[in-house]
């Protein structure tokens, strides 16, 4: 038979490929809500620039903003990531327990949240100071004031993370991904009404923010099934063995940060401008897993979830393949793209006021390195999902660990001759052998995961990466000189020279026949249409 991808396949593989367009269609949903709310959190920053500039108040507001974040950050993601899997686990094994179990998460999770809270007001002046050393004075006693109020917000954040865990078993997508939008309106709205940098009403914005966002939250979980009461029992098996999948999970992701801390230290070391240029290419760096990897990989995580609660491993396999695939046929061309193209992408982002051209160049070089490990970077996340999927948090974890230590040793050899560029190489190398390392951990796990069919589409994909930069190169070049001057800008030879290589690549890819490209056009087709994938477990 011919599906709507334009392929021929066999009517037993209907199933799979109904799931491969569903894992599309949520990957674009995701992909369009998180530019929006990307958007929007820009407009933010450029909110508080236009109101305060960069000055005393801007630097306590920034600080005290980030650190319900920073502190609940590593353990929200953990508590997201291991209660998918229970809770499917738990459908297929136990469904009578579910209700209770939500209930008894939900409250664990409000008081840790309210333990969490109860200790940053004991000791605010040290927690602060420990995230602002440099603060003294005016300065420190606003970003005190601010923190003591804005630190609420972890009352919401995490039951944030079960609820948005919830809609994502319940293939509910686009509310997790505008998820930030209530919290940015309210921040907005609270930074236009004091000009005078209140710092009650600029706490209270936040606060307010993480609320409304909860309250969404809460209002699209309660019409898919989900309730709460007051339940707390501390030896209930399933509690235990959330615990002992949160653990590892937050060490890794703590890791991780302190694996971007090193490079900054190592980078301080460096000329000056170094570590503005490394931090912000990796914004940039950052922005496209959010929207592009981290889209799939929220995509797949509740079908990979309830495919080994099931044990379907035929499906788990082709879950894997299909995710590897959609996540290399949006990477490799936005690589290429922005490691041609790094000059002018940095220059059209931040090419204003002090940025000059050695600061564009700085963080061109970072970008174009930090590119080279795109593709590594991105399919390690969804690798990760896959071992968390199956309740396996020491292998991410053991890997993390390595992989910092690797970068370390890399950062080491390479800052010598490379300097800065070393230090985003190294990111790049160490994320590229942690990968193998994955894939072999994998199969040893699981088995063969048959991927002489995607090695051939993604031999297919890197033509087509191939042809579009054929394109793109010689046209910026023509483009490039007129974009360089002061008068004209870069945006329109920069959207002309990007829009030309991405027809060249979706073409190609559609006259060679590339399945993922096929499933990727249909899951656009099923979002515009809406069209209803079929339940998942409810509660």
């Amino acid at each position: 038979m011919i599906t709507r991808d334009g392929l021929h396949h066999s009517p037993k593989g209907k199933d799979e490929i109904d799931k491969m367009n569903k894992t599309a269609k949520h990957t674009v949903i995701l992909m369009v809500t998180t530019v929006l709310a990307k958007v929007l959190g820009f407009a933010r920053e450029i909110v508080l620039a236009y109101r305060y500039g960069a000055g005393s108040v801007s630097d306590a507001y920034i600080i005290a903003y980030s650190i319900p974040t920073v502190i609940f950050a590593g353990l929200g993601t953990a508590i997201l990531t291991s209660y998918i899997p229970m809770y499917t686990q738990m459908h297929e094994q136990s469904p009578r327990k579910l209700r209770r179990f939500n209930n008894n998460v939900t409250t664990i999770v409000l008081l840790l949240s309210a333990a969490i809270l109860l200790v940053f007001w004991l000791f605010d002046d040290s927690i602060v100071q420990l995230f602002a050393v440099g603060f003294t004075g005016e300065t420190l006693d606003f970003a005190v004031r601010m923190a003591r109020v804005m630190m609420i917000s972890v009352l919401f954040i995490g039951v944030s993370n079960i609820l948005q865990g919830y809609l994502q078993i319940h293939d509910s997508f686009a509310v997790v991904g505008m998820v930030s939008v209530p919290q940015n309106i309210f921040v907005i709205a609270s930074i236009l009404l004091t000009a005078t940098g209140d710092s009650l009403v600029l706490g209270v914005g936040l606060v307010l923010g993480y609320a409304a966002s909860m309250m969404m939250l809460y209002l699209s979980s309660k019409k898919k099934g989900f309730s709460y009461r007051p339940y707390l029992s501390l030896r209930d098996p399933n509690i235990r063995q959330m615990v002992i999948l949160v653990l590892p999970i937050f060490l890794g992701r703590t890791v991780m940060q302190i694996n971007t801390m090193i490079d900054r230290t190592i980078a301080s070391t460096l000329p000056t401008g170094s570590v503005s240029a490394l931090n912000y290419a990796s914004r940039i760096f950052g922005f496209v897993i959010s929207v592009f990897v981290l889209s799939v990989a929220t995509a797949i995580f509740p079908q990979l979830s309830i495919q080994t609660a099931r044990n379907s491993m035929k499906r788990f396999k082709a879950t894997i393949r299909s995710s590897i695939g959609i996540v290399t046929l949006l990477v490799l061309p936005i690589s290429a793209g922005a490691i041609v193209l790094a000059e002018p992408i940095v220059k059209l982002l931040f090419g204003r006021g002090e940025f000059d051209e050695a600061a564009i160049r700085l963080t061109a070089e970072c970008l174009s390195f930090y590119c080279i490990g795109l593709i590594f970077y991105s399919l390690k996340d969804i690798l990760n999902n896959v071992f968390y999927a199956m309740q396996d948090t020491r292998t991410p974890t053991v890997n993390s660990v390595i992989n910092v230590a690797l970068n370390i040793a890399l950062n080491l050899a390479l800052v010598g001759p490379m300097a800065h560029r070393g230090l985003a190489l190294a990111t790049s190398l160490s994320s590229g052998i942690t990968l193998l390392m994955l894939l072999w951990c994998l199969h040893q796990k699981v088995g063969p995961m048959g991927l002489r069919a995607l090695s051939k589409s993604i031999l297919k994909m890197l033509v087509g990466t191939g042809l579009m930069t054929a394109v793109v190169v010689p046209l910026w070049a023509v483009l490039g000189p007129e974009a360089v001057t002061p008068q004209s800008g870069v945006l329109v030879p920069l959207i002309v020279s990007v829009g030309a290589g991405a027809v060249v690549y979706v073409v190609a890819l559609i006259l060679m026949r590339t399945r993922e490209m096929g499933e990727l056009i249909v899951g656009i087709a099923n979002a515009l249409s809406r069209k209803k994938a079929p339940s998942q477990p409810a509660s």
